[in-house]
């Protein structure tokens, strides 16, 4: 079970819950991800092939080609298994063999991270399909009502150490709602610090900082202005005093959470699985709920307290 060390300043938004507990649930965990919370399934950890990942070579600076190193650096878990599958060609001089891929990057991948071994892609590959489908059933039963229009199936593999404290900002200007699901596939412990939820953060903070010029505008323009101007960016790392739950997340352990909503800062973790589901807002439990939509509430309600102007 995942360390959790609570700071008695900040609201508790953590809650443990087995999947037969959300099962039972016929909106599983919907309302409550809807709502802010941050939820552990407990008693459950990912059947996972630690040894698969750990032989792929993650010294992704070394890489020269950078174009290909910035794709490698924001990989999809699902290049291992998807694609047409590659062809085995006998290297030329010798008796050994390799794999030719038809997708340049998938051909990145082998030779690089898997050092052109294929032993460690199979393993690999099949290591990140099981995880994959596991991942899927998850979502299935914690959002049985979401209808998924896209997942970005992201694969973390380098180390992480000390982020700001932040909330997600994924430069996308839709209003649109996701389901997101992490799982920490190291044998060590992964750190998070978990702060304030956004809105509630954003209201404290409304008029000293003057965020209704923000109103009616991108919603990631004022994140933009509060993780950087206010929280300090990654120039003031360390630097702030705002209180903080912290969580050890044992290998294998599997949560779920509004990156958007709850702000967070990765204090070290290196290989994780972090699936984002874009669902369709007409099939959440409460569209008025998703983060677009509590941004423009806050501005209604922060501009019907301000004072007429004479």
């Amino acid at each position: 079970m995942a360390t959790i060390v609570k700071h008695p300043e900040l609201v508790d938004y953590i809650q443990y819950m087995t999947l037969d507990e959300i099962a039972a649930r016929p909106k599983g965990v919907m309302d409550l991800f809807e709502d802010g919370t941050l939820i552990i399934i407990k008693d459950f950890r990912l059947p996972f092939d630690f040894g698969a990942i750990e032989a792929l070579d993650n010294r992704l600076d070394q890489i020269e080609d950078q174009k290909l190193r910035r794709k490698l650096k924001k990989l999809e878990a699902t290049a291992f298994f998807d694609g047409k599958p590659p062809v085995t060609t006998r290297l030329p001089g010798s008796l050994h063999t390799t794999l030719r891929f038809e997708e340049p990057l998938r051909q990145g991948l082998f030779d690089t991270l898997c050092r052109g071994d294929q032993a460690i892609f199979e393993n690999a590959r099949r290591a990140l399909k099981s995880a994959h489908d596991d991942l899927n059933q998850i979502f299935q039963t914690c959002f049985p009502q979401y209808r998924p229009t896209r997942l970005i199936s992201s694969l973390r593999l380098t180390e992480t150490l000390f982020e700001n404290l932040h909330w997600d900002n994924h430069s996308i200007d839709d209003d649109f709602h996701q389901a997101r699901v992490f799982c920490n596939i190291d044998r060590r412990k992964r750190v998070w610090n978990v702060g304030h939820r956004c809105v509630e953060y954003l209201e404290s903070i409304y008029e000293e900082h003057d965020l209704g010029r923000f109103a009616g505008r991108d919603p990631n323009l004022m994140l933009n202005y509060v993780a950087g101007d206010v929280l300090g960016g990654t120039r003031e790392i360390w630097k702030d005093n705002r209180p903080r739950h912290s969580i050890a997340f044992d290998p294998g352990e599997v949560w779920l959470g509004e990156s958007r909503m709850i702000s967070h800062q990765i204090w070290y973790g290196e290989r994780a699985m972090v699936y984002m589901w874009f669902v369709d807002l007409h099939s959440m439990d409460e569209p008025r709920k998703r983060f677009n939509a509590r941004v423009e509430a806050l501005h209604e309600r922060m501009q019907q307290r301000a004072p007429a102007v004479a």
